[in-house]
């Protein structure tokens, strides 16, 4: 009995260590990507653009809508309703940087695929993920996530997966 229990205290720990280890990457990857945005951003000849997250692109004040690679914003854990800054560098590059992120909450769930797309399901809500976060974090279907989604969500169809649990 005290070996199992013993076993399991050693699982949870390394879990807390690895979902630890995750998010202390996260910022060290954020923070390089954001000293790499500000020097970027400087382009005098670089188009600026602003505009909303829909969950897989940003649309603009007019309407125009700009894809956003899909690494960014698992990584960046972007909601829908995050305000974003597009610069289109002189060379045709798309660099976002988040400026305005919106109210959040955070929820346990539960993924889900259904054909290629996968899903968040937490209590009557299921949400639409990227599968850019369910190949980083690793996680299979069945298993349980952390998520983040717009605070006011009953309009949101789509979510950002915090951590694998």
């Amino acid at each position: 009995m005290s070996d199992n229990k013993n076993k399991k205290d050693i699982q949870k720990h390394l879990g807390e260590i690895e979902r630890h280890v995750l998010a202390i990457r996260d910022l060290m990857f954020k923070d390089k990507v954001a000293d790499e945005e500000n020097k970027l951003f400087i382009s005098p000849d670089g188009k600026v653009i602003e505009g909303v997250f829909n969950g897989e692109a940003m649309v603009a004040s007019n309407g125009e809508v700009y894809q956003v690679s899909p690494n960014y914003a698992s990584k960046s854990q972007l909601v829908i309703g995050d305000k974003l800054k597009l610069t289109i560098a002189p060379d045709g590059r798309y660099l976002y940087k988040q400026i305005g992120p919106i109210s959040r909450q955070h929820l346990i769930a539960v993924l889900e695929k259904a054909g290629n797309q996968y899903y968040a399901v937490a209590g009557q809500g299921r949400y639409r993920v990227l599968l850019a976060s369910v190949t980083y974090f690793k996680v299979n279907e069945g298993e349980k996530v952390a998520i983040v989604v717009p605070k006011d969500s009953q309009d949101a169809d789509w979510a950002a997966i915090e951590h694998r649990i």
